[in-house]
């Protein structure tokens, strides 16, 4: 089975929002307004250690938070992760976490969600942040280029392993979806202060997720087990380049893009 990855991730609005934020971009409520939108509405609470988001974030700064990476780990790929193993184990669990760099040791924030009611009546979700200390700040993982490369690589990669295997006959749609260079706008998780080319390989990313997540849905037209191990081959492939365009898309955050004068802290 593919690893589930949203379209907006928690740790991603929380990121692309809260570097703006920490910039001084955008005001601390713009913060609260984007990730409630993105995340459930303004009634799904969020919890940052042991306070509400709001006062949450204001103690990250207060210990010395400069910037916010995303990570999107999964089993077998630590990549981006800061140690220690537990903290890793936490993060791998949860599918994401925001690394805060600045602090003395640095901070991993790993989100655990809760849902309240019957899914089926719109449950209400709550969201809470663990703060946890980690061992070290790891390389930036890849740049906005390369990993618009390796996207449209995994792109063609998987194009020709579903045309050899006769997906399209069971479900069209997702070679439409990979064949498609329709650009469509991002969703709402990059704040002020990116590069254009960091809201296109996000738009790009965003979409082929929803394409994951409907070529998890079934076997398509794969019968053998051989035929299904080739499938579910190719599209981990995909979900591991998507999962590094969202990681640069979100990483590449640069100020200078910003198209306001910055606040007064």
């Amino acid at each position: 089975m593919l690893p589930a990855l949203s379209a907006s991730p928690r740790s991603g609005v929380l990121t692309g929002w809260g570097n703006a934020w920490l910039a001084g971009l955008v005001g601390l409520d713009d913060v609260i307004t984007q990730v409630h939108r993105a995340l459930g509405g303004a009634a799904a609470p969020h919890i940052l250690g042991d306070e509400p988001l709001v006062l949450g974030l204001g103690a990250l700064r207060s210990a010395g938070a400069q910037r916010l990476r995303l990570v999107l780990p999964v089993p077998g790929d630590a990549a981006g992760l800061p140690g220690p193993p537990e903290v890793n184990r936490d993060a791998i669990t949860a599918g994401e976490a925001v690394l805060v760099v600045g602090p003395n040791p640095p901070l991993a924030l790993v989100p655990g969600v809760v849902v309240h009611g019957p899914a089926l009546e719109g449950g209400l979700e709550s969201v809470h942040w663990r703060v946890l200390a980690a061992a070290r700040v790891p390389v930036p993982g890849a740049g906005l280029r390369a990993a618009e490369l390796e996207l449209g690589e995994a792109i063609r990669t998987t194009t020709a392993a579903l045309v050899h295997l006769d997906i399209a006959s069971a479900r069209p749609e997702v070679l439409n979806v990979l064949r498609d260079r329709v650009e469509e706008e991002p969703g709402p998780g990059l704040g002020p202060g990116y590069p254009p080319g960091a809201h296109a390989l996000l738009a790009r990313a965003e979409r082929l997720s929803t394409l994951l997540d409907l070529a998890a849905r079934d076997d398509g037209a794969a019968v053998t087990a051989s035929e299904i191990a080739r499938r579910s081959a190719a599209l981990r492939g995909l979900s591991a380049a998507v999962r590094r365009a969202y990681e640069a898309a979100y990483g590449a955050f640069d100020p200078s893009y910003a198209t306001v004068p910055p606040r007064r802290r």
